[in-house]
Parts: C-alpha cells; sequence; structure tokens
C-alpha cells in the first residue's frame, strides 16, 4: 500500500511546530544561561579591574589594611583662578577611597597641614627622596599617593565662552619604612594622566554655568584619580 503524500497544509503545521519547539529551546538555553550568570553575581559578586595600584605594588588597599595619605600639589596659575583646588581633590579623592574600603588619613588634616608648611617640595637625589619627612613624621600611614597637577583649564583654549575641562599631571606613590628609627618615604612608582571632559565638544556657558561645570569637571576628575587606587 502506498503512503498518501502528506498535504501542504500539514507540512506547514509540522514545521511550524518545528520552529517552535526550536524556539523554546534556544529560550531554556539563553535563560539558563542569564540565570547562571545572575547566580555568579550573586555569589561573586561584580568582577573587578585591577588597579594601577595593586598592579605596581601587589597590595590591594580595598582590604583596608594599608593607610594612605593623599596629597596634591597645583600650579600657581592655577592657585590664581581656583583656590580650592588643591584641597578639593584632597577632600574628594580621599573620600572616594574610604567607600571602596581603603584606609585614609584625615584628608582635613592634611589639608591643614599643607597650608601650615606652605604647600609642600619634593626633591631626588641619589635615589632617596627629601621633602616627604615632615609630612610622615606627623601623620602614621603606609602610603603617600601625591597628586601633582601640572595644568588645569575649564574652558576651551582661546575661548572664554565655551567650557571643556584639560587636566594633566602626575602620580607619585611613596611608601613609607622605618629606617633607623625614623619613617622614611621610598618612591615606589610615577604614572601619568590626563583627562578631558567632554570629549566631544566644548558646552556653551550659555547652556551650563561654570559654577555647575567646575564642579561636574571635578566629580569626573576625583572618579579617575581614585579609580587608579582600587580594585
Amino acid at each position: 500500500m502506498h503512503e498518501r503524500p502528506m498535504s501542504v497544509s500539514r507540512r506547514s503545521a509540522v514545521r511550524s511546530l518545528f520552529g517552535i519547539a526550536a524556539g523554546l529551546s534556544t529560550i531554556s538555553v539563553v535563560g539558563c544561561s542569564k540565570l547562571l550568570l545572575g547566580s555568579g553575581k550573586i555569589l561573586f559578586g561584580d568582577p573587578k579591574v585591577q588597579a594601577e595600584f595593586t598592579r605596581l605594588t601587589n597590595e590591594d588597599l580595598s582590604k583596608g589594611k594599608k593607610k594612605v595619605l593623599v596629597i596634591c600639589s597645583t600650579p600657581e596659575s592655577v592657585e590664581e583662578n581656583l583656590s580650592t583646588l588643591r584641597t578639593d581633590l584632597i577632600s574628594g579623592i580621599t573620600r572616594r577611597l574610604r567607600l571602596n574600603g581603603v584606609k585614609t588619613v584625615n584628608p582635613g588634616l592634611v589639608a591643614e597641614w599643607l597650608d601650615e608648611h606652605d604647600g609642600l617640595t619634593v626633591a631626588e637625589y641619589s635615589g632617596r627622596v627629601w621633602g616627604l619627612q615632615e609630612l610622615t613624621k606627623d601623620f602614621d600611614t603606609d602610603y603617600v599617593a601625591w597628586i601633582d597637577v601640572q595644568k588645569f583649564h575649564l574652558h576651551e583654549p582661546n575661548s572664554t565662552k565655551l567650557l571643556r575641562g584639560h587636566t594633566s599631571g602626575y602620580i607619585r606613590v611613596f611608601k613609607i619604612e622605618d629606617q633607623f628609627g625614623s619613617p622614611t618615604p621610598q618612591k615606589v612608582y610615577q604614572t601619568e594622566f590626563s583627562l578631558t571632559y567632554p570629549q566631544l565638544q566644548p558646552i556653551s556657558e550659555e547652556g551650563r554655568s561654570l559654577v555647575v561645570f567646575q564642579r561636574d569637571y571635578l566629580s569626573n576628575l576625583c572618579d579617575l584619580l581614585a579609580e587608579r587606587f582600587y580594585n
């Protein structure tokens, strides 16, 4: 006996059923993958990116076992236009470090010390660092993170109405070691940093006031610098 050929409508129905089944299996696989990823985040948290400090020192500051003192220096030209930049950076960076589990020295006390000592000057000679001894004698810390701002502008070059922040400088990190009963800073590493914000195009002061832009820019700058120190 010959089998009757399957009608077009029946073939269409069968193909539809196979398509639905395949779709359900795909959804199940994707759903399971998302479930596994979600479970992994619950169990282990978001994956962390290794910080520059950790990579160069093999120390994880976010464990809260080592203390860091943050200082900042700025050019005189910057001080004339924004006298609080130094203290704003020290406070903003230190606050972000604390929020991420880093043990820090009180930023208010550091700012007061810098004012009393007319800032801070560091010199290197024969592998030794001079200028931090007084600071490390007055504060108990394991590391000093020096943010040395070289350039800082809030306006686009050759413009007084277009806002775009430009900052560049160096991050210098010193480890405090006990030598002959005295805390002695040893330079661990030095790296550069820079920030241009916004990157695509400047903002007109007509759309955003200088005060508001300055606050937003400093927040971005503090984020950039603080993230160099915690995973």
